[in-house]
């Protein structure tokens, strides 16, 4: 069981009643996982039910409420959000139960299809006119795109927010109230908040991704007015200086009649970027640390070519008997030549 002397390591309070105390002795395992874009925040909850309580007298609905808090570095309380219980799982035998709860922003209005045109607006008009729909406030940095026409074909709101942000290079979630919808270049300028080395790692497991990257990406649109085609292109960005595309081949996509020349580049930004993204990406655990979340950048430091920058895209929190471990799956956003003096300099500085 999940045992404390000192402070706290945690705290869950349930439909706004403080349940940990009542709860610590059964609890085998937390754990908290916190997504960069396209899917809930979560939590889960694994409790011994050896008295039956949570098969009958504390049975949960759907929808009940869940707040949960985690020591920080420092050992203090942090509050991750408020979920909604989503999903019960029983096993048996020993005699098991899991709570699974999403982040508050998933609800009913969420989940309604809708048929819709948007013409002459923007990007940013856009999100918050579905925002404005779910009860939701807006929040992050949305590129300034013009779009002459984007559809909305009996999407839920999410799907269809989920799409445009791939396609112009967003990302988005929902937290509790809000909407967040952030420009990924944006998300890469950020400064690290740690770096991670041999010495502050438990486990690493990185990847370099030998593939088909196209060397191009051409997005094409057709001016019914000037009866002009009207092509925007852009090249995946390698992580490495010097590094050279595994294929000559060109990707072309096909826009909406009459896209902008932004909307069309954007385009073309976004499909190259996602061409790239992927190819040197990782997973770190170490000692647990609630303060590391999705959407941070890191410096990674002593590991040969996979030593750079890189953002975080989902961050894993984990208390059990064994521990509170953290577990971040990075994907790097520039190589960083450890023999360079003045990014070894700036490392240190950032060092706990």
């Amino acid at each position: 069981m999940i045992q404390y002397t000192d402070k706290p390591k945690f705290a869950v309070i349930y439909e706004q009643k403080d349940i940990t105390n009542a709860i610590t002795p059964y609890l085998l395992e937390i754990t908290y996982t916190d997504y960069l874009s396209d899917q809930s925040d979560e939590i889960t909850l694994t409790l011994e039910d050896v008295n039956g309580d949570w098969l009958y007298d504390w049975y949960p609905d759907n929808g009940d409420g869940v707040e949960l808090s985690l020591a920080d570095d420092t050992g203090e309380l942090m509050l991750l959000g408020r979920f909604e219980i989503s999903e019960i799982e029983y096993r048996y035998p020993p005699s098991v139960v899991v709570l699974k709860a999403l982040s508050t922003g998933i609800s009913k209005a969420n989940r309604t299809n809708q048929a819709k045109v948007y013409k002459d607006t923007t990007l940013a008009d856009i999100v918050r006119t579905v925002a404005k729909r779910l009860n939701l406030s807006v929040t992050g940095q949305i590129r300034d795109i013009k779009i002459t026409t984007v559809t909305q074909y009996q999407e839920r709101d999410v799907e269809f927010l989920t799409r445009l942000a791939k396609t112009y290079g967003h990302s988005f979630k929902i937290v509790d109230k809000t909407l967040v919808f952030y420009d990924n270049e944006k998300l890469g300028e950020n400064e690290a908040v740690a770096v991670l080395d041999k010495t502050s790692v438990i486990d690493v497991r990185f990847r370099d991704v030998i593939k088909d990257t196209p060397s191009e990406v051409q997005v094409s649109t057709y001016n019914t007015q000037s009866k002009q085609t009207i092509t925007k292109t852009a090249k995946p960005k390698p992580k490495r200086k010097g590094a050279k595309p595994t294929t000559t081949d060109t990707l072309k996509i096909t826009a909406p009649n009459n896209a902008t020349d932004g909307e069309a580049q954007a385009m073309a930004n976004a499909h190259a970027q996602n061409q790239a993204d992927e190819q040197i990406a990782g997973e770190i655990e170490l000692i647990g640390n609630a303060m590391l979340v999705a959407g941070q950048t890191i410096l990674v430091a002593d590991f040969g070519k996979f030593s750079g920058k890189y953002l975080v895209k989902q961050a894993r929190h984990t208390l059990s008997n064994q521990g509170f471990l953290t577990t971040i799956e990075i994907k790097m956003l520039e190589y960083i030549d450890p023999k360079d003096n003045k990014t070894q300099e700036n490392t240190n500085e950032l060092r706990p």
